[in-house]
């Protein structure tokens, strides 16, 4: 029942966004961009759906506004000690009082809303949590937090996950006929979307495999609780790991033709060469809570755009992947995008 309430959240702002990019199309269109708005107003809107009409341009500029320049990690983040507070520290603890003032405004206008008898949104399931040891629902504060901290940090792994697919896409039109193939015909609308993954294998293997290629965070940080051996290494305790997901995915030993893309290869019940082979989520009791919905929403919208589009690379500019804790472009590329109608 929560993907169901979710998928409608997602095919109405996709759908949004269709008619948008349609209204462009005469031009290269900036997919990064559009898909940056897109994923913004997704998770928003399952946050929360009935204030987005009154909060939603504010909460846009904020989230545009830090990931512009106070998102970003720069020189004097990696060598000042953590004690000694950079300019640009200062400047986002300034944003980060602003940001916790407009969720706690968000939340309290949520709160003077009639309830209902089914959930509307996330903040409607959230609100009706109850801790399973005391029974203790969530305080306002929480909520604010637990609001706040998925709209930040769901959004832009969702943008990059669908603009890298629709650039894979680009670049092999055989994959985008393919995939075009499986969503001609198939109900994508706000009515029924709830139900239509059960009818794209071939999509969803496209996302799994654009994750695989270009993983939204290139590399995992984990404190070992313990000491430990790996081969040719040992790990005291207390010891900070990086795990590269980038590495791991493209490794000669793991994968087959690494850096081609196959979406093929996630079809089926293929089992994998190691069991942590494949972590764009990272994995273990950390791994991110809210994958399986990434993974549907990125899927639905993605089948959306190629019913409805044929995207192909407004020129030969090779986009390269950098990691800015994200791996993103090296430069916005444009797509031309061509009706299906």
């Amino acid at each position: 029942m929560c993907w169901s309430m979710l998928a409608r959240h997602v095919a109405g702002a996709a759908q949004e966004a269709i008619a948008r990019l349609a209204a462009a199309a005469s031009q290269p269109v900036d997919i990064l961009a559009a898909m940056q708005f897109l994923a913004l107003e997704i998770a928003a809107r399952s946050m929360f759906s009935l204030e987005m009409h009154r909060y939603g341009p504010a909460l846009r500029r904020m989230i545009a506004s830090f990931g512009i320049s106070l998102g970003r990690p720069y020189l004097l983040d990696l060598m000042l000690p953590l004690g000694i507070p950079s300019w640009r520290d200062l400047a986002r603890r300034r944003f980060r009082t602003r940001w916790i003032a407009l969720m706690d405004e968000i939340v309290a206008a949520r709160l003077r809303e009639p309830a209902s008898d089914q959930p509307r949104d996330l903040f409607d399931v959230l609100l009706a949590a109850r801790d399973p040891e005391t029974g203790a629902a969530f305080s306002q504060a929480q909520l604010r937090d637990q609001m706040a901290t998925m709209i930040v940090a769901g959004h832009e792994t969702i943008a990059l996950t669908l603009f890298w697919s629709l650039y894979l896409l680009a670049s092999a039109p055989a994959e985008q006929s393919r995939l075009a193939q499986e969503v001609h015909g198939v109900d994508l609308s706000i009515e029924a979307a709830g139900t239509a993954l059960t009818k794209l294998p071939y999509t969803r293997a496209v996302v799994n495999e654009a994750l695989r290629l270009y993983p939204p965070a290139a590399a995992v940080a984990r404190s070992s609780i313990a000491a430990d051996q790996v081969p040719g290494a040992a790990i005291p305790g207390g010891s900070l790991i990086m795990i590269s997901p980038w590495v791991l995915h493209r490794h000669a030993n793991l994968w087959s033709d690494p850096e081609a893309f196959d979406p093929s290869r996630f079809l089926g019940d293929k089992p994998l060469a190691h069991r942590f082979a494949y972590m764009p989520f990272g994995a273990g009791p950390r791994i991110c809570v809210g994958a399986q919905f990434a993974l549907a929403e990125a899927a639905l919208v993605l089948a959306m755009l190629v019913q409805r589009f044929e995207f192909a690379l407004a020129d030969d500019a090779p986009v390269l992947p950098v990691t800015v804790i994200t791996t993103q472009p090296d430069h916005p590329a444009l797509f031309r995008l061509r009706s299906r109608e």
